[in-house]
């Protein structure tokens, strides 16, 4: 069902390679909107310059496209009243369970909020630096095939610890959008303003502007390829965060983990259709348990097909004959969510620099981390884990330097200054610095 690809066959290991670069987003072909996107591109470009020129009225011509046939303009808008209906009828432990997801993620953020640091000085020089929240945010999550909540809660949870002035909440029109459960989400978090439109539609209608969706500083949050492409276009007129898309997830073990576990984690990340698995081991045996583990644990699944198709065509198990070895590769992947079932993880932990998120341990699965640890589960993928980083407070704050100079202070500087400044050209620099120096 899952491939089995053994880094010492040249042929296992070239197809290795071709994975990891399928998966990779190609720079060359997301500058052109060319390539294999091209058609989708064409797509969210035209829905972009459509919303950009009819507004609302783009927006609810999609939405009974895409979610709804029945769609109307007053329905754009959800009250808060829609939301607190939605909380009073879900059940008491549905209702417990979201508490306690935001409660534990607002506690985690909380903890991680920037503090400037210490100012550095240096004769009559005082340099710093201040943080400061953005005055509005946009957070989309997705609606298509299931009803999301977590990812409702991992957006907009953190942009309320970061003080951002105003968060729109975005989610397509859709049955799993409109549930009861992503609305009482919406509720018991503390929103107040929320949105039904999906898509690059939505993402444009947050960057525009239309008669109901007040336009935004920041777009954040996950979405398929077209979602994600117009964050691409409308970047630069407005913050985005990254490329969040299809949910991957990989595992470096080797023979001491549990391959119930990393059967089941590995599952869990497959259900999402699409979803990437790796399984990168240097123990056969466990390589072998796995697969089967797999085989017994899907048949108990009611989306077996989706994660079957899933796991025989974006996923692969990788035979390694070193962990060493290993740990390039995932370093190579970048992968979204990765979890360390070794004998010394602390020391796996250290050598591991590229991922969205890393669960240590076999007792840490990805799905903690999906609904109630505390980090965000929005997070970067098709390697951009590189030099990207997941949803948090710091995404929702600016840094300013903040410079501050004294006469003496000024006066060391200024030879220096003048000395650049006439270099290049730029003789008012220089005088505005020589100007100081004057006695009137």
């Amino acid at each position: 069902m899952i491939p089995l690809l053994r880094l010492s066959r040249p042929d296992d290991a070239a197809r290795v390679g071709a994975i990891i670069a399928r998966l990779r987003l190609d720079p060359r072909d997301l500058a052109s909107a060319g390539g294999h996107r091209a058609e989708a591109s064409a797509v969210v470009q035209k829905q972009l310059a459509d919303v950009a020129a009819r507004g609302d009225a783009a927006l609810v011509e999609i939405a009974r496209q895409f979610d709804d046939p029945g769609f109307t303009k007053d329905r754009l808008r959800v009250t808060v009243d829609d939301m607190a209906a939605a909380a009073s009828r879900i059940s008491p432990a549905l209702r417990a369970a979201l508490e306690r997801s935001i409660d534990q993620v607002r506690e985690y953020q909380s903890h991680v909020l920037p503090t400037p640091p210490t100012p550095l000085r240096r004769g009559g020089v005082e340099l710093g630096m201040k943080f400061s929240p953005i005055d509005s945010a946009g957070v989309y999550f997705p609606g298509g095939k299931a009803a999301y909540p977590s990812s409702l809660i991992m957006l907009a949870v953190p942009a309320q610890v970061a003080r951002v002035g105003r968060i729109a909440v975005v989610t397509p029109a859709s049955a799993f959008g409109q549930s009861d459960v992503v609305l009482a989400a919406a509720h018991l978090s503390g929103v107040s303003e929320m949105y039904r439109c999906g898509g690059a539609a939505a993402i444009g209608a947050l960057a525009f502007g239309t008669e109901t969706i007040p336009a935004v500083d920041k777009i954040v949050g996950p979405g398929n390829a077209y979602v994600q492409l117009a964050k691409r276009f409308v970047s630069g007129g407005v913050g985005i965060d990254g490329f969040l898309g299809p949910s991957e997830i990989l595992t470096l073990a080797d023979d001491t983990a549990e391959a119930r576990f990393v059967a089941a984690d590995l599952i869990a990340q497959a259900e999402h259709d699409p979803g990437s698995c790796f399984l990168l081991t240097t123990s056969e045996a466990l390589a072998t348990r796995v697969a089967d583990e797999i085989t017994a644990q899907i048949r108990l699944l009611p989306r077996a097909a989706a994660i079957e198709r899933a796991l025989r065509e974006d996923s692969m198990i990788v035979l390694g004959d070193s962990l060493e070895r290993l740990i390039d590769l995932a370093n190579a992947v970048a992968c979204e969510h990765v979890n360390l079932q070794t004998r010394d993880d602390d020391l796996v932990l250290t050598k591991l620099r590229h991922a969205g998120a890393i669960y240590v341990g076999r007792y840490s699965p990805v799905a903690a981390g999906d609904y109630v640890a505390g980090p965000s589960h929005c997070l970067p993928t098709n390697t951009t884990a590189r030099f990207a980083s997941g949803i948090s407070v710091y995404e929702f704050f600016k840094r300013t330097s903040v410079v501050r100079y004294t006469q003496t202070g000024i006066g060391d500087d200024t030879p220096a200054i003048m000395q650049i400044a006439e270099a290049e050209g730029l003789g008012a620099h220089a005088a505005s610095v020589r100007v100081r120096g004057e006695n009137r």
